[in-house]
């Protein structure tokens, strides 16, 4: 699938991400990362993450096929014009991209730990109230300021330990 990047019009049917291939490969060279997968999927898979959160705002139009671009959004006590992608969003997608490409997909079934594992006549015991989970600090930074509440309200970008 080709990569159509959404310009803040909430217009373009095909949207399906906030950057480019070419723009990740620099933010992630910028940080001194490889990406190993294939940019245009890392990009869609980062963009299942990113339209899952709840976000500040309203969408502009109710066609359009992503969150962004969105009204009513203050970030720092600065209002985000409608037709603009903010860069917290961008790097956000960016930084779940990057994730992904090293094994910590946001929205990777979570499983119980082990407690104790047996072979002979299998037999497996979990523990009580736990997962193995991970939380990727840099999406958490990248979005927080755009999420309603601020980040608050369990929008946390939670991994499973890859």
């Amino acid at each position: 699938m080709a990569i159509v990047v959404e310009t803040g019009s909430g217009t373009n049917p095909a949207a399906n991400s906030y950057v480019s291939a070419a723009t990740l490969t620099a933010y992630a060279t910028a940080r001194g990362i490889t990406l190993a997968a294939d940019k245009d999927v890392l990009l869609i898979k980062a963009m299942d993450y990113i339209e899952s959160l709840a976000y500040q705002g309203i969408k502009l139009l109710t066609a359009q096929p992503l969150s962004w671009p969105r009204a009513y959004v203050w970030v720092d006590g600065y209002y985000i014009p409608s037709e603009e992608i903010p860069a917290q969003l961008k790097n956000g997608q960016m930084q779940t991209a990057i994730a992904i490409d090293q094994g910590n997909n946001p929205l990777n079934v979570v499983a119980p730990q082990v407690k104790r594992e047996k072979v002979d006549v299998v037999e497996v015991e979990y523990m009580d109230g736990t997962n193995s989970v991970n939380i990727v600090k840099a999406i958490n930074a990248a979005l927080y300021k755009l999420l309603v509440g601020g980040g608050s309200g369990g929008n946390v970008a939670k991994v499973i330990k890859g």
